[in-house]
């Protein structure tokens, strides 16, 4: 299960305590929508909330949506979405290890 959570709008991770034990949650908390690269603490601390209402070993962290929508309608360029993978790259390892 993808859910988005890139920003305000999605709301907290209450609604993980719904969800079984035994799926996986990939949580969206990478924007596809700007450049600004996300802090690795930041999405760290987000990982860590969203594991008090479901189990980490059962979390992923990924972008919120593909990048295809940057082309028409979200300025972000190779760089940025590359440096965004990284970044997802990075955090996945420092929450779980490699």
């Amino acid at each position: 299960m993808l859910l988005e959570y890139d920003d305000e709008r999605a709301g907290s991770f209450d609604v993980l305590k719904d969800v079984p034990d035994d799926k996986m949650v990939v949580l969206g908390l990478v924007s596809t929508k700007i450049g600004d690269l996300e802090a690795l603490d930041s999405l760290k601390k987000k990982v860590e909330e969203a594991a008090r209402f479901h189990p980490l070993d059962r979390l992923a962290v990924s972008p919120q949506c593909g990048f295809a929508t940057s082309v028409i309608g979200n300025d972000l360029t190779f760089e940025d979405q590359s440096n965004k993978l990284k970044r997802v790259v990075e955090a996945a390892d420092a929450i779980w290890g490699s």
